[in-house]
């Protein structure tokens, strides 16, 4: 079920970095606001992404599979 979880969550954090480089160079490109409310909630999001894979992954790495 962990194993299952964590390659989902790889998945999604895979998408969401993607967006946000796109996001980011639209930003650069256009002088756009790294403040913007959009690019804030994606950085939110890989950040909950990112918690929630690091918690998968301790709770594999300590053998609850």
């Amino acid at each position: 079920m962990l194993k299952d979880r964590r390659v989902l969550l790889e998945h999604d954090l895979k998408i969401a970095h993607e967006r946000a480089s796109e996001m980011y160079l639209d930003i650069v490109v256009a002088d756009g606001d790294v403040h913007s409310e959009e690019y804030q909630q994606m950085r939110d999001q890989i950040s909950k992404l990112e918690f929630d894979l690091n918690i998968v992954n301790q709770l594999i790495h300590k053998g609850h599979v």
